[in-house]
């Protein structure tokens, strides 16, 4: 499936809280590290150093980690100000119920990644299965991740939340960050209008059977190691206990329980959160490929 990309033009207004609000914003995370970014003058040379006058360093207060090397002219955007944004945004769309807001830092703090989900806009997709919308947004102090955002849906497994990447609208601002949301909010409606579609979508992956030479032919493209596809075919699904290579003898292994077991080992097996977040797109991008060729 092809993505969506809105890219906003527009000239945003400058927005920053001040060190109060950006406390507030942290009570209410305190599981998330919030570091304290700061551009610092750069200079080069051992004995006789001079500056140079353009460039700047983006360092972290609290560590003294160098993110970045940057433009003189670059806005450096606090994560805390971020998410006072998004939420102050999302106040606008009620239809889906109460919003749940999971930020977090990796890379010390390096990059950022901020999960939004709607838990009461469930939907079913097959026994014991069921997704609810997923916005994930993501920025960065390295200059690796612009802000961006992509719209999808969190599958839900027993009482364990299982992210499986279903991509259907991606949002982007430019890099040189000065933040105004009020696109994000009509990037993240225009998503929601594509949903029921891409449900169904999903649903048909149920009725995909995944032969022998198919399934084969996927880990040649997949982004596993051979060591990882070992463990994820001794994987048992969550709430069903399925097993890759008994369903695939069986002959009942479908499209959506292969996708199901993959993300499950990204999202749970996977310790560094940089791969479980490369995962989570890759992945999906060869399963619909894959349900795009043989629908």
């Amino acid at each position: 499936m092809e993505e969506e990309h809105i890219e906003s033009k527009e000239v945003a207004m400058e927005f920053e809280l001040d060190p109060q609000q950006r406390a507030e914003v942290r009570e209410r995370y305190p599981k998330c590290y919030f570091p304290n970014p700061v551009m610092e003058p750069l200079f080069f040379g051992r004995r006789d150093k001079k500056r140079i006058a353009t460039k700047k360093a983006i360092i972290d207060q609290k560590t003294n980690k160098v993110f970045g090397i940057c433009s003189e002219m670059y806005k450096v955007v606090h994560y805390e100000d971020i998410i006072y944004l998004v939420e102050k945004s999302l106040e606008s769309i009620t239809e889906f119920g109460k919003l749940e807001i999971r930020p977090q830092t990796y890379m010390e703090g390096a990059r950022f990644r901020m999960d939004l989900l709607y838990p009461d806009a469930k939907t079913h997709i097959k026994v014991g299965e069921d997704i609810i919308p997923k916005i994930s947004l993501d920025s960065s102090l390295d200059l690796s991740t612009r802000l961006k955002g992509k719209l999808g849906l969190f599958m839900l497994k027993c009482t364990n939340g299982m992210g499986t990447w279903k991509s259907s609208i991606t949002f982007a601002r430019r890099h040189l960050q000065t933040l105004l949301l009020d696109d994000l909010v009509k990037s993240i409606n225009s998503g929601f209008k594509m949903v029921d579609g891409q449900i169904n979508m999903w649903k048909k992956w149920t009725e995909i059977p995944v032969n022998i030479d198919l399934y084969e032919s996927l880990w040649e493209t997949l982004p596993f190691s051979e060591a990882e596809r070992k463990r994820i075919e001794v994987l048992p699904e969550m709430g069903t206990g399925l097993l890759l290579p008994t369903a695939i003898g069986n002959k009942n292994l479908d499209l959506w329980s292969l996708n199901s077991v993959l993300t499950q080992f990204s999202t749970h097996e996977v310790k560094s959160e940089r791969r479980k977040i490369e995962l989570e797109t890759s992945v999906a991008k060869v399963m619909e490929r894959v349900a795009s060729s043989i629908q």
